[in-house]
């Protein structure tokens, strides 16, 4: 279970920050200054981390490599540029004398590369991500994907009677296996019991105690003889809504509505969508005992409640003993991929995202003309609200000891950088790309002062959504979404 408070502890953003935001960032830069010498762009520094600068490391064919005070992933500093527009001559000619002192034979600025090379330099920093990305997906693949070996079943209530309390097991007790092996479902459990002799050894999960093992009399029991019904079970109940006038209870398992039987959740809401407004008569097994009662389902409960204000999970009753059970989150276990399914899981994760960031443009469509309701899952956040949800996963990764929570949300993180910096936006790689094909069409450049002026407004704007996104993080921290 994520907890919520540590992970919107500052030490914890940060940490997730840290871990998350800057390797992405640093590996974007990487990717420009990898592009940049493939193309003969010439690259005066590579900074890690942003000024002031703290230390020269070293000078490696002509380029400075810097430690920077900010940790703030990093930067590349082209030949005659700045971080928005082409510098004035002057400038360009002083950085010029000085890539020739450092060893640069012909220094190319990124003006004077080839529109095909710029392209490629700019686009280099998104190349980066998205073979971070993958390369992640693909380790996350050869260490192991959950998968589902067994299920649990969750006892609601046990008679005092019965061969179970006899050996000791309690309401809220989760069984996982019987006789060192797990089960299907609720009814692959009752069959482990009616298959297993005399005796029968359940491994139990009991809250807040760690594994147990209980021997039940199978023949106690009466194994044999038992009948399994599966119906949905009462999570909880809105309080003051029909279900809580009417004195529905948690653990209730509903067995019928209007005389008609009710087996799982999708025959509920059926019956009761077809009943709205109208009264009906519920009936539940409560404690082993038949119980009825009568409502009446609304037809607009308010916000986050259904029409008769129940929370619902699948769960089975043992009518002959009074038996009723839940399913329980199900036993899953790592298992590796081969090094082909690995790339395959890591493509399918790549165009996954592809996919959602497709169907954006449809969604912000039809919000702004058709006046759909936002996705829920639909909000900008800035790094702030990223290093918050980060911070969920990184504490989640720990407790569970898996690496590839948190391997998976920098993975994420990583590609939509990528994608988001090849949007046409002035200020962002997308929107330098989209100078250079304008400059294809037309024949000539555009002005350098102009790009510049362009790319100076799309900064300005830029940080401005950033000061109103990060205020809307911190007042309505991402986290809060999640609970």
């Amino acid at each position: 279970m994520f907890d919520l408070s540590a992970a919107n502890n500052p030490i914890v953003v940060i940490a997730a920050f840290l871990l998350v935001l800057i390797p992405a960032v640093f590996v974007h830069e990487l990717g420009h200054l990898i592009a940049a010498k493939l193309v003969g762009i010439t690259i005066l520094e590579f900074g890690i981390g942003m000024p002031p600068r703290l230390f020269k490391l070293f000078t490696w064919h002509g380029t400075e490599y810097t430690l920077n005070w900010l940790p703030l992933g990093g930067f590349v500093k082209p030949l005659g540029e700045d971080m928005v527009r082409q510098m004035g001559e002057e400038a360009l000619k002083s950085d010029r004398e000085l890539a020739i002192e450092r060893g640069f034979a012909k220094p190319v600025s990124v003006s004077e590369a080839k529109p095909a090379g710029r392209i490629f330099f700019m686009a280099g920093g998104a190349i980066a991500n998205f073979i971070m990305a993958f390369v992640i997906f693909v380790i996350i693949g050869l260490s192991g994907l959950p998968q589902m070996v067994g299920a649990r079943v969750e006892l609601r209530y046990i008679p005092a009677e019965s061969a179970l309390s006899t050996a000791g097991l309690q309401a809220g007790d989760v069984i996982e296996e019987v006789n060192g092996e797990y089960f299907a479902d609720a009814a692959g459990l009752l069959a482990a019991l009616q298959n297993a002799g005399n005796e029968a050894v359940l491994a139990v999960i009991r809250p807040g105690e760690t594994q147990d093992r209980f021997t039940v009399t199978v023949t106690d029991l009466d194994a044999s003889n038992l009948t399994l019904e599966t119906h949905p079970i009462i999570q909880n109940v809105a309080p003051e809504s029909p279900a809580a006038n009417a004195g529905l209870q948690r653990d209730d398992l509903v067995t019928a509505l209007n005389d008609e039987p009710v087996a799982n959740f999708e025959q509920l809401q059926a019956l009761t969508a077809a009943n709205l407004g109208q009264e009906v008569s519920l009936t539940v097994l409560r404690n082993g005992e038949t119980v009825t009662v009568t409502l009446t389902p609304r037809s607009n409960p308010p916000e986050g409640q259904g029409a008769m204000g129940i929370q619902i999970t699948s769960g089975a009753a043992v009518p002959e003993i009074g038996l009723a059970t839940a399913d329980a989150n199900p036993v899953q276990e790592l298992v590796p991929l081969t090094p082909g399914d690995s790339v395959q899981y890591g493509l399918s994760r790549i165009g996954m995202v592809l996919d959602q960031m497709a169907q954006l443009p449809v969604q912000l469509f039809n919000m702004v003309f058709n006046s759909a309701p936002p996705s829920e899952n639909m909000r900008i956040t800035s790094p702030l609200g990223i290093s918050q949800v980060g911070g969920l996963l990184l504490q989640e990764s720990i407790q569970q000891e898996r690496p590839a929570i948190i391997l998976e949300y920098i993975g994420l993180i990583s590609l939509a950088l990528g994608i988001t910096n090849l949007l046409p936006i002035p200020a962002l790689d997308g929107g330098r790309i989209l100078f250079v094909l304008i400059e294809v069409v037309r024949g000539r450049p555009i002005s350098p002062e102009r790009e510049g002026m362009v790319h100076l407004v799309g900064i300005a704007l830029l940080l401005s959504l950033m000061v109103v996104v990060v205020l809307n993080d911190i007042a309505n921290p991402l986290t809060d979404m999640l609970r």
